[in-house]
Parts: C-alpha cells; sequence; structure tokens
C-alpha cells in the first residue's frame, strides 16, 4: 500500500526555492515597465506601511435580514420537514402547489393518487403505515448531521467478488423493471386526467420495457433452483437497496435547496416511490400483468402525442402546459374540477422529474453493462473538481463505469455537487479498511483528496507545511487518502453517492432545483445555497482494471490527476516548479490582475504603456538636450561644428522614436502613443510589449472567450477559438500547447476510429452547462477534433525530429468514433 508521503513525492518534485524557470508560462522577458515598477513597490512600500492607520471599526456587525432570492448560507440552515404536511401531501394526494385559482378544490373532485400501491398491496396489508413508516426513517436521515447508515444485506455480504457484482447487478435490473412500472403507471393517470402531457409515445415505450422486463424474469425462472430462503434473502437485499439509494437521494435533494416546501415535497415523493417499489417487488410477475393491462388500456383511450415527448423538465415546459390548461377552461373546454385535477397532474409529474431521471441514472449504472470493451468487474470511476483558468473558477469532471467522459463548469452545477461530495466524504471517514488482497484476487479500492469549505484545507507545499487558507489549494497538494473494500457492501455504500458526483446526475438536479423555483407561488419559497470553494477527487477502481489499463498509451482520468495535468501550479511551471505553491499562486494573480486592466475590442488588445512611453519620450529628450549642450560648446572645439552635430543628435533622436515605436508593434500611432497605450493586433506584439509569456496570454484569452470576451481572432494557430474573424480578427500567430489547453480547461480525449485514433476535445471552460464525450459520438454535436494521429506520430518518427508533436486541429461534425480510450498523453504536444 502507497503511504500519503510517497503519493504526494509523485506529484510534486522537492526542489529548493529559487527564480522561475525560463520556460514556465510565468516567465517574463524583462521589460523597461516591469523594472519600473518592481522600483516603485520597493519605494512605495515603507511609506504605505508608516501610512496604515487602524480603522476602529467594529468588525462585529448585526445580522441583516434575508432578502428575497438571496442565496442562504448551509451553515445557518438545519432541515426541518413537517410530518403531518407529508403526510397530508402522501395519504390525501394534494397537488404540491395551490395553483389553481380557487384555494380550496371543489367539493367532490378526487384527484388522482401517482405512485399509488393499492392496486398491488397484498390483502393483509394496507398502505398508510407503510406511508408512514418510510416518512419517519427519511425524516430521521435528512434532519441528521452525521453520515448516512451504510448499505447492509446478507445477499452482498462477499467480498467483492465477481458473482457479487453480477448479484447486484440482478437487483438493479429487478428494482429498474419495478420502476418502469411506477413511470407506467403515472404516464396512465396523466393520459387520463391531463391531456396535454398524455403521450402515446412514451406509454408504449414504457409498456414495452415491462413486457421486455417480464420476458426476462420468466427465462430465468428455474423450478426448485432457489429456496426460499434465498428469495428472502434476495427481497431484503432488494428493499435494502432501495432505501440506501433513497437515503442518499433524500439527503443530496435536501442539501441542494432550502425551504420547507422543497423538502417536504421530496420527502413525500421519495416515501411514496420507495413504498410503491418495495410492493412491486412482493409479487413481480403478477403485478407486472396487472400494470401492462392498464397501460394497453391507456393506449386505447388516446391516440394524442404531446409536443413534451419526454416529460416536464424546465420551467417553459411546465408554464405552457399550464398555459394550455387555462386557454382550455377559459375556452369553457373543460369543467373547474378537470382544470384542477389537470393541474394537480402537472404538479405531480414536475416535482417527480428530477428525481425519476436521477433514479433510473443510479439502476442504469449499477448494471454494470460496461461498454468500454472490458468486463464488468474491470472498471474506474473517477469524479473531481480541480481549479480552471483563472479567476479560480472550478471545473466538474467526471469518467463512468464505461470510460465515458463528462464535464461541467456551471456554477449552479458545482454548487448542486458540493453535497454529493461532502455525503461522500462523511461516508469514507467512517467506512471500514480492509487489508491489501493477496494476487489474483479480485480488489476494489477507493483513492480520495477533499478540501471542502467551512472546514481547515489539507494543502500541503513540498515541504510538509499547510498553507494558507486564503490562498486556492491546489487538487496535487490535498492530503491523499485510500481504502480497500472489505466487502459488497462497503463497495454499494460508496458507489452510489459517487456515482451522483457526474455532471449527467448533478445537471438533471439542477435543472429539477431551478424548475421547481421558478414555477412555484410566491408564498411557497425554495432558496439556493451560497456558492462554496471546494476541490475533491474521488475515485474507485478495480486491481484488474488497472492491470488491464497498464499499458495503455493513453491515461485514465486518475492518472492523469496523479501527473499533474490538472494541476495549475504543475501546468504554469512546466511541472518542475522551483518555487512554493504560495508563490506560484501570487504570481499568477498578480498577472491576472494586470491583464485585467487590458482593454479587449473585437479586433485588437489595448495596454496601458505610461512608464514604457515616457522611458522612450526620456532617452529621445537626452539625445536632444545633448545636441543643444554641444551648441553651448561654441569655436572652442577646434574642427567641429556644433550646429552639424546637434543636427546629428536631432536627427538620431527623431530615429530613435521611431525605431522604438515599430519595434515591438506594427502600427503605433501618435495618439495612442501620446496618451500612454498600445494597441496589439496578435499574440507576439502582446507578448513584446508586456513581457508576458505566450502560453499564459492564450491560455487567458481562452479563459475569457467562455467568459463573453467581444475578442475575434484569426491567424494560423485560431481553431481552438469560437469567435473568428479571418479578414480582421487579433492574430493568434503562436502555437498552442497541451498544457495551455488543459490550463483553459480544455482535456483532449482519444478515441479509436475506423482508420485508426483521434483526438476528440472536451471543452469543460467556464460557463459549460454541461459536454459529454461518449462511445459511438453523437454527429448532431459539434466537436473539434484531430484525425489519424497514428500518421502523425510515424511520420514525426521517420523524420526523427526532436521538435514536440504538432497536430492538426479542426472543427467536424463527421468524425465518427467507435470508443473512447482516455485522456491523451503527449504533454508536449503542440496544435495547429
Amino acid at each position: 500500500m502507497r503511504t500519503s508521503k510517497r503519493m504526494t513525492s509523485q506529484h510534486v518534485e522537492a526542489r529548493p526555492p529559487g527564480p522561475i524557470r525560463a520556460d514556465s508560462m510565468l516567465s517574463r522577458r524583462p521589460t523597461f515597465p516591469q523594472t519600473a515598477k518592481k522600483i516603485s513597490r520597493g519605494v512605495s512600500h515603507p511609506w504605505r506601511r508608516c501610512n496604515t492607520t487602524y480603522s476602529g471599526q467594529n468588525t462585529t456587525t448585526s445580522r441583516q435580514p434575508q432578502e428575497d432570492g438571496q442565496p442562504v448560507d448551509r451553515s445557518a440552515v438545519s432541515v426541518t420537514c413537517n410530518q403531518e404536511s407529508i403526510l397530508d401531501l402522501i395519504s390525501k394526494g394534494n397537488r404540491c402547489v395551490s395553483s389553481s385559482s380557487s384555494s380550496s378544490s371543489p367539493d367532490g373532485v378526487i384527484f388522482p393518487q401517482f405512485d399509488d400501491p393499492h392496486a398491488y398491496l397484498p390483502a393483509e396489508l394496507r398502505a398508510t403505515p407503510l406511508w408512514k413508516k418510510e416518512t419517519n426513517r427519511l425524516i430521521d436521515i435528512v434532519k441528521s448531521s452525521e453520515s448516512i447508515r451504510p448499505f447492509k444485506s446478507e445477499e452482498l455480504c462477499g467480498g467483492g467478488r465477481e458473482e457479487d457484482y453480477s448479484r447486484l447487478a440482478r437487483l438493479a435490473e429487478m428494482i429498474l423493471a419495478a420502476h418502469s412500472l411506477c413511470l407506467l403507471d403515472n404516464e396512465c393517470i396523466s393520459v387520463e386526467h391531463c391531456k396535454p402531457l398524455a403521450n402515446r409515445n412514451k406509454v408504449k415505450t414504457l409498456l414495452q420495457q415491462a413486457q421486455v422486463s417480464q420476458t426476462n424474469s420468466e427465462n430465468e425462472k428455474r423450478p426448485g433452483e432457489q429456496s426460499k430462503d434465498t428469495q428472502v434473502r434476495q427481497l431484503e437485499a432488494t428493499f435494502a437497496l432501495i432505501d440506501y439509494i433513497a437515503a442518499v437521494l433524500a439527503r443530496l435533494l435536501c442539501q441542494v435547496a432550502a425551504g420547507e416546501y422543497w423538502w417536504n415535497n421530496v420527502v413525500a415523493v421519495l416515501a411514496k416511490r420507495v413504498t410503491k417499489l418495495k410492493v412491486l417487488m412482493l409479487d413481480m410477475h403478477a403485478n407486472t400483468v396487472i400494470s401492462c393491462q392498464a397501460g394497453e388500456a391507456a393506449l386505447d383511450r388516446t391516440d394524442l402525442s404531446s409536443r413534451l415527448s419526454s416529460g416536464i423538465f424546465d420551467e417553459e415546459e411546465c408554464e405552457e402546459v399550464l398555459r394550455m390548461i387555462d386557454a382550455d377552461a377559459k375556452e369553457g373546454l373543460t369543467t373547474t374540477a378537470s382544470t384542477d385535477v389537470a393541474r394537480h397532474c402537472v404538479d405531480q409529474n414536475r416535482f417527480r422529474s428530477g428525481i425519476d431521471l436521477t433514479f433510473r441514472y443510479l439502476l442504469m449504472s449499477l448494471r454494470f453493462q460496461n461498454r468500454s470493451g472490458l468486463s464488468g468487474t474491470s472498471f474506474e470511476i473517477c469524479g473531481m473538481v480541480y481549479a480552471t483558468g483563472f479567476e479560480d473558477f472550478k471545473s466538474l469532471l467526471f469518467q463512468d463505469l464505461d470510460l465515458e467522459y463528462s464535464a461541467s463548469s456551471d456554477q449552479d452545477a458545482l454548487n448542486t455537487a458540493h453535497p454529493a461530495f461532502e455525503i461522500l466524504s462523511q461516508i469514507l471517514a467512517n467506512i471500514k479498511r480492509a487489508q491489501v488482497k493477496p494476487p489474483g484476487h479480485l480488489q476494489t479500492k477507493v483513492e480520495w483528496r477533499y478540501s471542502g469549505a467551512g472546514k481547515e484545507k489539507n494543502c500541503k507545499n513540498d515541504s510538509n507545511e499547510r498553507l494558507d487558507d486564503n490562498l486556492p489549494c491546489d487538487l496535487v497538494q490535498c492530503d491523499p487518502n485510500e481504502a480497500i473494500m472489505e466487502t459488497m457492501n462497503d463497495i454499494v455504500t460508496v458507489m452510489i453517492p459517487l456515482l451522483l458526483t457526474s455532471p449527467l446526475a448533478v445537471a438533471n438536479l439542477t435543472s429539477f432545483r431551478t424548475m421547481v423555483l421558478l414555477t412555484c407561488d410566491a408564498k411557497n419559497i425554495v432558496q439556493v445555497f451560497k456558492g462554496i470553494d471546494y476541490s475533491a477527487f474521488f475515485q474507485m477502481h478495480t486491481n484488474k482494471f488497472k492491470e488491464d489499463s497498464r499499458y495503455w498509451d493513453v491515461m485514465r482520468l486518475s492518472a492523469a490527476v496523479e501527473k499533474g495535468f490538472f494541476s495549475r501550479c504543475t501546468l504554469i511551471s512546466d511541472g518542475k516548479y522551483s518555487e512554493k505553491p504560495e508563490r506560484l499562486a501570487q504570481k499568477m494573480a498578480s498577472l491576472s490582475q494586470e491583464m485585467n486592466d487590458w482593454v479587449i475590442d473585437e479586433r485588437s488588445i489595448m495596454v496601458p504603456c505610461q512608464l514604457h512611453v515616457c522611458f522612450i519620450i526620456l532617452v529621445a529628450f537626452l539625445i536632444a538636450g545633448g545636441g543643444l549642450c554641444i551648441m553651448a560648446v561654441g569655436e572652442r572645439i577646434a574642427g567641429v561644428d556644433p550646429s552639424n552635430l546637434s543636427a546629428y543628435l536631432w536627427v538620431l533622436a527623431g530615429f530613435y522614436l521611431l525605431v522604438c515605436k515599430s519595434r515591438y508593434v506594427e502600427e503605433w500611432p501618435w495618439n495612442d502613443f501620446l496618451h500612454f497605450r498600445v494597441r496589439c493586433r496578435c499574440v507576439s506584439e502582446l507578448h513584446a510589449i508586456t513581457g508576458i509569456n505566450e502560453q499564459f496570454i492564450m491560455a487567458k484569452l481562452l479563459h475569457d472567450e467562455s467568459g463573453g470576451s467581444m475578442l475575434k481572432t484569426r491567424g494560423p494557430y485560431n481553431k481552438m477559438f469560437l469567435r473568428r474573424d479571418a479578414t480582421d480578427g487579433f492574430s493568434i500567430d503562436c502555437l498552442l500547447q497541451m498544457k495551455t489547453l488543459l490550463l483553459s480547461g480544455l482535456i483532449m480525449l482519444k478515441v479509436v476510429t475506423p482508420r485508426g485514433h483521434a483526438l476528440v476535445c472536451l471543452d469543460a471552460r467556464r460557463g459549460t452547462k454541461l459536454k459529454v464525450v461518449e462511445h459511438q459520438g453523437n454527429q448532431a454535436q459539434e466537436h473539434l477534433v484531430c484525425e489519424d494521429i497514428n500518421r502523425l506520430h510515424e511520420l514525426q518518427t521517420q523524420n526523427r525530429s526532436q521538435e514536440n508533436t504538432r497536430l492538426q486541429l479542426v472543427r467536424s461534425k463527421d468524425l465518427k468514433w467507435k470508443r473512447v480510450q482516455g485522456v491523451y498523453s503527449h504533454i508536449n504536444a503542440e496544435f495547429l
């Protein structure tokens, strides 16, 4: 087992403090303004220190009242669910939002029950006690600040062997079938009571899924093969898995947003769903027949297919359905009672949309139908939040069971992902750790680094000294931890919250919260939490996957993290920085602040250069002044005409001015020169004026472009930029390096194509809602690609070139690939 010190030493090479290397992004060509600023700071610093006075103001301020819509602090909010309100929402079938014009429903109107288990209940069971039991269990979970109780089942108490993974996949398959029946029953209610939501195609799809599931279960039945004890144990394992998924989802949803309205409704929906799933699992064969009959009857009752092909998933779809219902009511096409029932159906669908998608995502992942070409027990799941670009923006990056990659840098998504990482961190802090298994045995390990807010940042430098909490913490400097999973129960306990850190799941939950917040009544408050700065890296893998990927020409996401591909300190210092991380962070912040003073328009970047211009003018005046001094010599020097010498020096001063104006930039109008500014039209000019490294400049431009910069680019190497103008844009005249792309949030992934291998870019720059690079890529989406990289590598090998690999990039929708292999490993590659 590797120790923490050994892991840390792999990432950061300890070197004595010294100047920044010449090939570092932070290295800077000496310029006069740079030197003058250092002198100015050195002179003014003592005076600033002497002039500092104590303000005498009391730092303690009274708490201001919470403004409507203002994000709330997580530490100041505790979950307070109302049991009576939740049971009322469940048992009476009242709508979640009182959006009708009347405050109470008309007499005699009975709202349909979504997730109603009565049609499937055995004679000896009643729904109300079951609802109450599940409600109390979930309320205790969401109110508690302790770690969620680990998953526990005798059916999955093995040591994480291959048969244990097969049992887990079978359990997930069974629950997924029951979940489809829940969706089918709910869709039948919409068909009957809410025509704007009725969708014939969706009913047919759910009905077909139920019939296929029934056929599969019949084919797997073997009379007398399973004992009664085995069946009971399997049913208990299924119930335990349902309970644990619901517990994690309830805790996560209640920490995604604040407000009793939100908490009560999500707990009510989960309690009803869990109850119905358990009831369905008691006799799946008979219950599937009942549900399919209801689905076929619903198909016979409607030939409609709503424009909402997948249901209500955002506020616009919800509002559109409500407008259609109101329009029918105004035209007298529906009664008041029917309108209220239709609104109730919309509200119920609204609160189930995000939960349905997330539940299905988890169950689909637990089936272990690995599409990576490896066996089901050869896998790696990796989720991480790391700093990218500038201004401490973060990105969420995920590698799933199938080795597909997804990313998001949306601030709302990162805020949603934070409680998922917190839940995962709490669980791992209490997990039981096993010993290393003998060679040849399947072993599952979890490795993680986490620096959460509201607690001490676990970040250290090369000397094992803890860093200042006010500085951004680099991911590779967080304390590494690892744990070997002892049983399959432990694996399930960690895997489910880890899967919920995926940008796909996070995007679903974020959209769900946004939709409810924007469509609820004014009296029903849903508040978001304040954003939190955190860094995270969580990885689960089997030793079989590590063996299978040992000789790959690409890197797994975890291996890329180990090599510093996602460390800003490593990238800006060329992998071997000689200064402390604190110093690097301060210099990077200083350069960023200087670049923020640039004025950027569509074609150029204007840089203030007062000291530079003053120096040029001063030297020119000294030369011209020397000519005036020579005039005072008169005829004292024999054979010398002072007037000719003075004229020569004046010409020299003018020539010096012209040379200085043309040395760094192609055009420098006198108007800009006399206003102490220079307009740069390419990267090389910007580098010449400021002395800032070209790669650092381009990283900044890439970062700002995703943030709404108006700059348009041209030139031979501007394929990475989205805003382009071939005739009159800012010229990108320097090659982009791999580390520059990584620093900006652009990740090159290697894929398998019919012609060999190619590269596909995953854009994780700031503002990215959701980007996915999956197997058999979607041609509807345009990607930045580099085709046939094998031929380019072979040509370089044949020519015995010592230069870095140069790859040609194009934007294309036509590239077809079969499988994503991993992160491209050539860190020194350059892109045309």
